[in-house]
């Protein structure tokens, strides 16, 4: 049975994105930026790989909902990612400059860099990727809709072929073929998720899924994790995994998560409790990791791991009180 709806709002789409949130903090305090940098806890950096999948599928599963994309919608939410990013890009060219004593004209260049979220300081890629699919969606949404499962299909086809290629390529010795286009612009599968994510919310679920979603949250994650960590560690001999999200088990593992936060009202209500302060805590988190060097100060899986929810525990609380400044409320949400 589906979580109950607060607002108009599915509960549990709220609790699958501050779930997603948790992911990404871990992604980023496992490791540093470099790609030579070492991972202090392989299981919980590969167990949060599903995060972006499921922003993804959250997402579309509140835009396909709608009756219609119209022009106003499309401007309004283009707008609102235009507005985040140019708030946060103004504060990374402040921070810089306060915190790394940038010269003037350095600090506007990496402020520029934050507005088109090509920095460390800021994770924001992710709001282009929207971009793309909204104005997609603005010319095809009612044939999007109408035909979902073609698109699905087709979409989880070229996922699945772009898989087999990179497999085949570093099997012959090279490496992801996704490598070649950067991450915001892998429109096939971001643009898959984003359906799957609303044919997840409608589906009826069967009951034996009801019986057995947990033990196979638990087998997938499992199998998750080993999968990235034989291929990308041990294989190709880097850590990075993002290039994985087309890969057939991630997709089936990211689904059944999506499904089992769907099914589970209790955990979803408690993730939800922390969603509205959020956005906030992933928009801070980025400047805590830079000014601390948080991911160079620790050693292990159980220090990275203390950090890991020291850092949530910090940048959610940092959110809830910079909510209550009106200026800065705004700027804390989207």
């Amino acid at each position: 049975m589906d979580t109950v709806k607060k607002q108009g709002r599915s509960v549990y789409l709220d609790g699958i994105k501050t779930f997603a949130l948790f992911m990404v903090f871990a992604l980023h305090t496992q490791r540093g930026e470099q790609v030579t940098d070492p991972c202090h806890d392989p299981v919980l950096f590969y167990a949060a790989r599903c995060c972006m999948p499921l922003f993804f599928m959250v997402n579309g599963s509140l835009i396909l909902r709608r009756e219609s994309f119209l022009v106003s919608y499309y401007c309004k939410k283009v707008l609102g990612i235009a507005r985040v990013l140019l708030i946060n890009g103004i504060c990374i060219g402040i921070y810089v400059f306060v915190v790394h004593q940038f010269p003037i004209a350095k600090a506007v260049k990496e402020m520029l860099k934050g507005f088109l979220s090509y920095t460390s300081y800021a994770y924001l890629w992710f709001f282009y990727s929207f971009v793309l699919i909204y104005t997609i969606l603005l010319f095809g949404f009612s044939a999007i809709k109408k035909n979902l499962d073609k698109v699905l299909l087709a979409a989880g086809t070229v996922c699945i072929a772009v898989s087999i290629l990179s497999l085949l390529s570093i099997a012959g010795g090279g490496f992801f073929v996704q490598e070649r286009v950067t991450q915001r612009l892998r429109l096939w599968t971001w643009l898959f998720y984003f359906c799957l994510g609303y044919r997840l919310s409608t589906m009826e679920i069967p009951q034996w899924l009801s019986r057995w979603i947990g033990w196979l949250v638990l087998l997938l994650t499992g199998v998750s994790i080993g999968w990235q960590y034989w291929l990308c560690f041990c294989v190709t001999g880097q850590i990075e995994s993002n290039y994985l999200y087309d890969d057939v088990i991630i997709i089936v593992w990211s689904a059944v998560l999506f499904l089992f936060f769907r099914m589970s009202p209790r955990l979803s209500a408690w993730f939800a409790k922390f969603a509205p302060y959020g956005f906030g805590a992933f928009l801070i988190h980025g400047f805590l990791l830079d000014a601390f060097q948080l991911q160079s100060v620790v050693e292990g899986p159980v220090q990275a791991g203390l950090m890991w929810a020291g850092l949530i525990a910090v940048c959610w609380g940092l959110s809830w009180l910079l909510s209550h400044v009106p200026v800065l409320r705004a700027a804390l949400r989207y």
